[in-house]
């Protein structure tokens, strides 16, 4: 939950947004997995292919009602419709949906520590090259002029796209398979900028750990110098200690010169 939608939320709000946020990932990663089946299987039966749409349809209520529960549970409806566009196109738009698993994954990837985010980063990309080359290659294989025309020329695109290499020899010719490519290479932008970010992140880890160089070095300077000042406390404190003897001295022949003369 995002602080501005805490803000704008009630209580009742915030309870509704944390117990609904894992029921509709799952019901987005349901939808992901129902709309490659979809694509894959044009020619099955009319049971399975009505089947499949009514999960559509079921996934497509969800959201609509944890949508309308939260502006109804919100303190300021115009700034929640203002700050949850995103929230209400996914609603609109059915194939916006798919959104929201890439959201999944980005908080995933959040809590994962950096020793283990390598790992992470190549499973994510593997997921992304395969599932980017399934959606053009549907969207493309019958298209006029395609060139993307089997399954294995899309993950060989989505490869070299990926990988901002880009040889050209496979390009989309259709609107959809040209957003799946903007997306694609957006991917891979990123990918080249988290795996810089994480071996930096790794090596100002390893050397700011306890027990390194500089921290030993830090240690050994600060010890001498206390070392040092509780060497040069000890003479300062008998200059004080005579200074104060010889101040009771004067003190004593003062008082001894304000008497007056006895006579003999």
């Amino acid at each position: 939950m995002t602080t501005v939608e805490s803000e704008i939320l009630t209580p009742a709000g915030r309870r509704w947004v944390e117990r609904a946020q894992r029921p509709l990932d799952v019901l987005a990663v349901i939808f992901l997995i129902d709309v490659i089946l979809i694509w894959s299987f044009p020619d099955a039966s009319p049971a399975v292919l009505d089947a499949l749409n009514v999960i559509v349809w079921i996934v497509w209520a969800c959201f609509a009602v944890d949508y309308v529960a939260r502006l109804l549970l919100s303190v300021q409806k115009v700034r929640f419709v203002r700050t949850h566009k995103l929230d209400l196109l996914m609603v609109l738009l059915p194939m916006l949906r798919l959104l929201r698993v890439f959201l999944l994954l980005r908080r995933s990837l959040a809590s994962v520590s950096t020793d283990r985010i390598a790992g992470s980063i190549v499973s994510l990309v593997v997921a992304s090259v395969f599932v980017s080359a399934f959606f053009m290659w549907r969207v493309e294989y019958n298209a006029p002029g395609a060139t993307i025309t089997t399954f294995r020329y899309a993950l060989w695109w989505a490869v070299v796209t990926t990988t901002t290499v880009g040889y050209g020899d496979y390009t989309p010719v259709t609107f959809a398979g040209r957003v799946i490519a903007t997306a694609v290479m957006i991917v891979g932008v990123g990918l080249i900028g988290t795996v810089s970010a994480t071996v930096a992140a790794w090596f100002v880890g390893r050397h700011s750990e306890p027990g390194t160089e500089p921290a030993d070095v830090s240690q050994v300077e600060v010890e001498p110098a206390a070392a040092t000042t509780a060497d040069s406390q000890a003479p300062l404190l008998y200059r004080l200690d005579d200074l104060a003897a010889k101040q009771d001295e004067i003190r004593a022949m003062l008082i001894e010169l304000q008497r007056p003369p006895t006579s003999s």
